[in-house]
């Protein structure tokens, strides 16, 4: 019954893989959120949630609805084919934006039902810092000067303002904390503004990398008399991978020593929950873990060989992390193994937590049972995919 309830609330869309994609997928693993609620004035990552309740059951199964934007996907390029989806982000329970190849689509239910604000094209990043104010990072394979652009909305995706207009070259990462803006350009220059974006500066790192992929802003804590935050950058220096990180919120840099290093630098993931804890994903399911900021790390490896394509923490050390399990071109067909694991001890042990025919791309949470992840359903007529984490039988999010 529950089905046929969210089939008829999330409906009226044309082939939602009526039994694939509108099913629950239910693991028997303990609850838990993702990353950092999103308070007021931007929402910093790394925030610490309690159980639900001390008393109850917290091995309750935890489920995630899957569905897309409401592409078609069939046809045989006839249809409205959204392809994959490359980040999502959301401003509370209901109100989130997700951009990939097939658009940029808003939700005002939690992620049920979709509204296409931009057409196709290379729409690759997305944050929102406000329930009406967003951002978004557009590029054109495969990047270079005249090739990369930063648009920002004030008014819920109505109007678009262009921002550093001219002075891009790619769309590696784009990341916003509070009144932190800051966009990464491989070995292109790349800016940042500490004031929302009104006044913006060239990046430098002080000749430790030459090329900057990912960064991350856990903006837990005060770290200097001055005001200054805990920032990590992971890029490359003469093409072999490097991670630097800066106490004073970017205004100086020191490298942190990695266990290992394996190329290329531009496929690994970043996360830190706090300025201090962090995961970094690399190929072949490597996973590194540090506790006191890089100092000393440790191997959380995954099961399979793939590497990885999202990473998300929360400050309890509960997360998830998806691997590659796209088309596979050599045996001519999509792969249909695990593209999400779960994990409550930070990685000591992960088990499955979504698989079959799905990749993912990006993973968003705020909160306890409050986790959106996004990608695509490959094949040779691919299309779009959300999964919402649901946990404990609650449902679907609320209208």
């Amino acid at each position: 019954m529950r089905s046929s309830r969210i089939v008829q609330r999330a409906g009226h869309r044309p082939l939602l893989f009526a039994v694939a994609l509108s099913v629950w997928c239910i693991i028997p693993f303990r609850c838990f959120g993702g990353g950092g609620r999103a308070p007021a004035a931007g929402g910093w990552q790394g925030r610490a949630y309690p159980w639900a309740s001390a008393g109850e059951n917290r091995k309750a199964p935890v489920r995630f609805l899957v569905l897309n934007t409401g592409g078609s996907g069939g046809g045989f390029g006839r249809g409205d084919i959204r392809k994959q989806l490359h980040d999502v982000s959301f401003w509370d329970n209901r109100l989130g934006w997700t951009c990939g190849y097939g658009g940029v689509f808003r939700t005002e239910d939690g992620g049920l039902s979709w509204q296409r604000m931009k057409p196709r094209g290379g729409w690759y990043h997305v944050a929102m810092t406000g329930p009406r104010d967003i951002w978004l990072l557009e590029g054109r394979h495969p990047g270079g000067w005249g090739k990369a652009w930063l648009w920002h909305s004030a008014d819920n995706g109505e109007t678009w303002t262009e921002v550093l207009k001219g002075k891009l070259a790619h769309y590696w990462d784009l990341c916003c904390r509070a009144n932190e803006r800051w966009v990464l350009c491989g070995g292109y220059p790349g800016y940042r503004s500490r004031d929302g974006g009104g006044t913006w500066r060239k990046l430098g790192f002080g000749g430790l990398i030459d090329a900057a992929y990912r960064v991350a802003v856990p903006g837990d804590v005060r770290t200097s008399p001055g005001g200054g935050f805990t920032v990590y950058v992971l890029g490359e220096h003469r093409r072999v991978p490097r991670l630097v990180r800066s106490d004073d919120g970017g205004d100086t840099w020191t490298r942190v020593e990695l266990l290992e290093a394996p190329p290329p630098a531009w496929r690994w993931r970043i996360f830190f929950s706090d300025s201090r804890t962090g995961w970094l994903g690399l190929p072949e399911g490597r996973i590194l873990y540090t506790s006191d900021g890089g100092e000393n790390w440790s191997r959380r490896d995954l099961p399979p060989s793939a590497f990885v394509t999202a990473l998300r923490f929360d400050r309890l050390e509960r997360g998830f992390a998806a691997v590659w399990n796209g088309f596979d071109l050599q045996r001519g067909r999509p792969r249909n193994g695990v593209a999400l694991y779960a994990t409550e001890d930070g990685g000591r042990s992960w088990l499955p937590a979504l698989a079959g025919q799905k990749q993912i791309n990006a993973i968003f949470g705020r909160g306890p049972g409050r986790v959106w992840a996004v990608g695509d359903v490959p094949g040779f007529v691919p299309n779009d995919l959300v999964a919402i984490l649901q946990s404990r039988g609650k449902g679907v999010p609320e209208r």
